[in-house]
């Protein structure tokens, strides 16, 4: 199993710090062979930063066991000038960083500087994980300027995770409960948006996963089964003593022995490995 979504550090002013010892101890006691450390590079995250630079040191003690992710926040830089996020990004990926995020900004999903963001990742062949929500990465009901976004970046693949995202698995979405409960309503804007854009996967962690597909558990194995391909496992891990239900839940759900695989491990190994499609070409390799 791949967790795709981790921390480490002190993050929280009331958490112990989550170190990689303990992170790595539970790794070993759930069965999971790698996890994705992720930054906190924009100040809506947590209490505290942890910068790419970090997360590559500790990632580099254990390079069988943690990936590293890389984050900019897009607001860096200044009136007198343009910070070349390619650059910033070309550096961390020599370092060995797959991916970019958690994006995790006060902005509209949409802010024209946080596009520049995508499209770097797009040219770079990095995933993006994007938390949607009420306050960051901001959006109204059907997510139509996340939708505008995945159709301006085509080569840009989006790992979408948050209450923002998860609350469009129902057709009928209250922008004002974070955590809605109860029978899921079919024709969920997820649907749509995973028909239509084969650059969309879903990240599961978090509350705001798993109660996705335990709010109506009948309809969430059956969104399971017919989207595996899209979605990628995660716990969100944040501190040491931080229940992680949707690790239980997934191994138990029936699923096909390939629909578990691609969800726990193919899927995320695939984003990790696809290369800048502007990179290979004459590549005869």
């Amino acid at each position: 199993m791949i967790d795709i979504h981790t921390h480490l550090g002190k993050i929280m002013l009331d958490r112990e710090p989550l170190t990689a010892d303990i992170l790595l101890s539970t790794m070993d006691k759930l069965g999971i062979e790698q996890s994705v450390i992720l930054p906190l590079e924009n100040p809506e995250e947590t209490h505290y930063y942890v910068p790419t630079r970090e997360v590559i040191e500790i990632c580099k003690k254990h390079p069988d066991r943690l990936i590293p992710f890389c984050g900019v926040d897009p607001r860096r830089g200044g009136p007198d000038f343009k910070l070349d996020f390619n650059v910033i990004l070309k550096g961390y990926i020599e370092q060995g960083c797959r991916g970019f995020g958690e994006h995790l900004a006060g902005l509209p999903v949409n802010d024209p500087r946080s596009i520049e963001i995508y499209k770097a990742c797009g040219e770079l062949g990095l995933p993006i994980i994007l938390h949607i929500d009420r306050w960051r990465n901001t959006d109204s009901v059907h997510l139509p300027a996340f939708e505008r976004v995945l159709f301006e970046n085509p080569n840009t693949n989006f790992i979408a995770h948050g209450p923002g995202w998860w609350a469009e698995i129902s057709s009928e979405v209250d922008p004002e409960i974070t955590y809605p409960l109860g029978k899921v309503k079919p024709g969920g804007w997820i649907d749509y948006l995973f028909s239509r854009y084969p650059n969309l996967y879903a990240d599961l962690s978090a509350q705001s996963g798993y109660n996705a597909l335990t709010r109506d558990e009948e309809f969430g194995v059956e969104f399971v089964r017919r989207s595996y391909q899209r979605l990628l496992f995660g716990t969100d891990y944040l501190y040491p003593e931080q229940e992680l239900p949707l690790v239980e839940l997934i191994k138990n759900m029936d699923l096909t022995e390939e629909q578990f695989e691609a969800i726990t491990k193919g899927n995320a190994l695939e984003l990790m490995l696809k290369e800048n499609p502007e990179s290979t070409e004459g590549d005869d390799n």
